[in-house]
C-alpha cells in the first residue's frame, strides 16, 4: 500500500511508540487529507490534534476504520478479534511507497543481525555508495520514504515483529542465524520462524538470500527463496576479528555475511577490509566500558538468551571473572549457560531478576550471589575484585529479556554504564 493512497482515508495508527509516531509524521506529510486516530494501551497520550483511544478501550471499534497500522511491539495475541484485511505495518508501507528503482538489503536473524547490517552499511559508504540504514537499529524506515532514489542503497535491519505481515520482501535478503526467542510475543517456535520467512518468502526468481552455511534455521529460512540462495561461512571474512575493533570470535560470522553482500555489489576485498578495521561496533553488544576501580568492565545487554551469553563467555574467555546475569523469565532452560559458566574463568556469579535464581541452579562449580539491582551488582563487583591481581573483568550478560525491570536491554545497559562511572576514582 502507498502512502499517498491513504490520502482521505480513515487510518488507526495501533501503538504511539516509536514507530508509531513516525507514521504519524509521515501519513501528515505523504497524505494530508487522511484522518488519523491514534490507538495505544496508555491511559492517556500527549496527543492534543489528534482523536484517541487509550486504556482498556484501545483495541475498540476498530472495524469503523479503512485501514489499521499496527506498531511492531503489540503482539498478535492482542489482535485475534481484529480484521486481519485492515491490518498493514509501516515497514510494508514504506517498501510499497519508495522508489522501485532502489535496492533494498534486508537483514533478519536472531543474533547478528544489527552487526551485519550496520557493517554492510559501513562497507557501502566506505566504497562511496549511496546508502541509508533504516528499520529495527536505525531510523523508522517511513521517515525517509522521499529521501530513497534510484540510486539508493538501503539496508533495513528486519525483526520477526517487522516481518510477520509483510507481502513483500527485500532484493537482497540476509539470514544470519535462527533459534529460539521471542516465543512470548509470537507464540509458538513455529509461528517465530514463519514471521522470518517472510524475508524471502515474496521473492522473485532474479532475487537473492544471503544465509550462514552453518545454522540449519538460516539454511530453512533461505530455502523459500526462488531467487539465488548463497551461503556464507567464517571463511568468507577477509579480514581477522583481532584486526578490527571488535570483540568475540563470533563477529566472524557478521564480517563474513556483510563481506559477501559487498562483494555481490562489486566491492573489492581492499574496500571491505578498510571499513571492517574502523568499525565502531555497537552499544551493548559486548562493548568495552573502560577500566574502573580496577576492573575492566563490559556491556552485553543485548544478551537475552542464554545461547547468546554462552557465546559471549567464550568471546571473552579465558578474560573474564564476573559476569551478571538475570532478568525477565520465558520459561529458558539454562543447564547448557551452567555447564559452560561451570567450565570458564569465571569466578563469581551475580544473579539478579526474575530468573536468577534458576541461574544460580544450573550452576555447580562458581560462587553465587544474588542482588537485587544492576546497581547493587556493580557495587559487589567491586568488592569482589578488592584483592585480585591482575586485573578482574566483570561481563554484564542477561541471558534473559530485561523487562522484568527496564523498558529494553538498552535501558539495562545505561543503568549498568551508570553505576560504573558513578564509582569513586581510584586514588
Amino acid at each position: 500500500m502507498n502512502i499517498c493512497d491513504l490520502s482521505g482515508k480513515s487510518v488507526c495508527i495501533l501503538g504511539y511508540g516509536r514507530e508509531g509516531k513516525a507514521m504519524v509524521d509521515a501519513l501528515e506529510k505523504h497524505a494530508p487529507n487522511c484522518k488519523i486516530v491514534i490507538a495505544d494501551k496508555s491511559n492517556e497520550l500527549p496527543v492534543t490534534n489528534y482523536e484517541t483511544q487509550c486504556g482498556d478501550q484501545w483495541l475498540h471499534h476498530l472495524d469503523r476504520f479503512d485501514v489499521l497500522i499496527k506498531s511492531p511491539g503489540i503482539p498478535p495475541s492482542q489482535l485475534v478479534t481484529v480484521n486481519s484485511q485492515l491490518l498493514t505495518n509501516s515497514t510494508q508501507i514504506f517498501l510499497d511507497s519508495i522508489d522501485p528503482r532502489a535496492l533494498v538489503i534486508g537483514v533478519t536473524g536472531s543474533k547478528g543481525k544489527s552487526t551485519t547490517a550496520s557493517l554492510i552499511h559501513c562497507i557501502l559508504k566506505e566504497a562511496g555508495r549511496k546508502t541509508v540504514l533504516l528499520g529495527n537499529i536505525g531510523d523508522a524506515a517511513v521517515a525517509h520514504i522521499d529521501e530513497i532514489d534510484e540510486h539508493t542503497i538501503v539496508v533495513l535491519e528486519m525483526s520477526s515483529y517487522q516481518l510477520m505481515q509483510l507481502s513483500r520482501s527485500p532484493q537482497i535478503a540476509v539470514v544470519t542465524s535462527f533459534f529460539p526467542e521471542h516465543l512470548n510475543y509470537h507464540g509458538t517456535l513455529e509461528e517465530y520462524k514463519n514471521a522470518k520467512k517472510h524475508i524471502t518468502k515474496f521473492q522473485t526468481p532474479d532475487d537473492t538470500v544471503f544465509y550462514y552455511a552453518h545454522n540449519d534455521g538460516a539454511s530453512d529460512i533461505a530455502s523459500l527463496s526462488p531467487g539465488t540462495k548463497t551461503p556464507y561461512d567464517d571463511a568468507d571474512s577477509p579480514i581477522a576479528v583481532h584486526d578490527t575493533k571488535l570483540m568475540g570470535i563470533h563477529n566472524l560470522f557478521n564480517i563474513a555475511g556483510a563481506s559477501k553482500v559487498a562483494r555481490h555489489l562489486g566491492i573489492e576485498d581492499a574496500t571491505i577490509i578498510k571499513a571492517a578495521a574502523h568499525f565502531e561496533g555497537l552499544p551493548h553488544r559486548l562493548q568495552s566500558l573502560g577500566v574502573h576501580q580496577g576492573i575492566h568492565w563490559i556491556d552485553d545487554a543485548i544478551s537475552t538468551t542464554p545461547d547468546s551469553t554462552i557465546a559471549a563467555i567464550k568471546a571473552l574467555e579465558p578474560n573474564v571473572h564476573i559476569l551478571i546475569a538475570g532478568g525477565q523469565d520465558r520459561g529458558s532452560d539454562f543447564t547448557q549457560l551452567g555447564a559452560a559458566i561451570d567450565s570458564s574463568s569465571i569466578e563469581h556469579v551475580i544473579v539478579q531478576g526474575e530468573t536468577g535464581q534458576k541461574i544460580a541452579a544450573a550452576i555447580n562449580k562458581k560462587t553465587i550471589h544474588a542482588v537485587q539491582s544492576v546497581t547493587e551488582a556493580v557495587q559487589l563487583s567491586v568488592q569482589l575484585s578488592a584483592f585480585r591481581s591482575p586485573l578482574s573483568t566483570c561481563l554484564l550478560s542477561p541471558a534473559s529479556p530485561s523487562y522484568d525491570l527496564f523498558t529494553n536491554f538498552e535501558e539495562k545497559g545505561k543503568v549498568f554504564k551508570e553505576a560504573i562511572f558513578k564509582l569513586p576514582q581510584c586514588p
